[in-house]
């Protein structure tokens, strides 16, 4: 039997279990799990995301699973964006399936109508089982993407910035001056990349939102070294981000965007190997780079691969409605 509680991640020792069940269920090669602080700060709620966490424990009280979704605030309203996790030796015994419903009875509590998981698994994994976990607990396949990983050190191609262009760098804050065209292309993210047909809507971003993350990346230990490219009239009209996460060997290349109407000037090639130029020091150690993207993306499938990189796992993004 399987028991399923609400938990406030704030909550020390609860928290303890919960991440102890977390970091124990996080098996994976491909990849690594988030610390403690990590995890602590991001389930943290603020003025952009709210979080709803469940613990499961077995008929003697030891805990299994568990899981836990972000809330948007401010935008994608109806949608909640879970994870749910057992550990090894008590997969197969239904707990996950428990832990699927309890989270989005929690959600559809909060008003949420469609939950949105992933399911990752090795690229020559041919049973994956987070696939068939996914679709006997009724989610469908929104949309695949492909996780790569460049080894460290890297040998990069030679960085050219297209002349009508510049691109800027910086660690920690964004300058001031730049935050405005910062915010304004990281809300466009939706609808100028490919992200399936289940009708997510742009992110909100402005100035605040952007001062908000960069506190929660200061207070996590995240490190992070981000670069704007810069059209001639002054507009920002890409970005790129490395995160450095503390005490980590890991590096993750998170949002990467070029806006449409400027694609075609070699922007994205750019942004990332002007940004590994900016970062050598924080690189410097490190065992390997992440970056996801959409498997349909072929132009930044392109990037990446120039780069170095190669697929090292899919990430599936399924549905439900609940």
């Amino acid at each position: 039997m399987t028991t399923v509680v609400r938990i406030d991640p704030a909550e020390s020792a609860v928290f303890s279990e919960f991440y102890d069940a977390y970091r124990r269920s996080f098996n994976r090669e491909f990849d690594q799990p988030y610390t403690a602080v990590e995890l602590a700060i991001d389930m943290v709620p603020d003025d952009y995301n709210s979080t709803v966490a469940v613990l499961a424990r077995d008929s003697e009280g030891v805990v299994v699973g568990g899981a836990w979704a972000e809330l948007p605030l401010k935008d994608n309203l109806t949608f909640a964006y879970g994870e749910v996790f057992v550990v090894p030796e008590q997969r197969r015994h239904g707990h996950g399936s428990v832990l699927v419903e309890a989270l989005a009875d929690a959600c559809a509590g909060a008003g949420r109508s469609t939950l949105l998981c992933e399911g990752a698994w090795g690229v020559d994994d041919q049973e994956a089982p987070a696939k068939q976990f996914a679709e006997q607990a009724g989610f469908t396949l929104e949309i695949m993407d492909a996780h790569r990983e460049l080894l460290l050190p890297a040998k990069l191609p030679a960085l050219v910035i297209d002349s009508a262009y510049e691109i800027r760098s910086w660690r920690g804050a964004c300058p001031d001056e730049l935050i405005d065209g910062y915010a304004d292309v990281r809300r466009l993210m939706v609808q100028e990349a490919p992200s399936g047909d289940a009708g997510l809507e742009n992110e909100h971003w402005d100035a605040a939102r952007v001062r908000s993350e960069e506190a929660k990346w200061e207070k996590s230990g995240r490190v992070p070294q981000v670069s704007v490219a810069i059209a001639g009239d002054g507009s920002v009209v890409g970005h790129t981000q490395l995160i450095f996460p503390r005490d980590s060997v890991e590096v993750y290349q998170w949002d990467t965007l070029v806006l449409s109407s400027h694609r075609g000037h070699g922007l994205g090639l750019a942004l990332k190997v002007f940004t590994m130029h900016e970062a050598a020091d924080l690189l410097d150690g490190r065992r390997r780079i992440h970056t996801y993207n959409a498997a349909s993306n072929q132009h930044m499938i392109a990037v990446n691969e120039t780069m170095g990189f190669r697929q090292v796992a899919w990430l599936a993004e399924y549905i439900r409605t609940i």
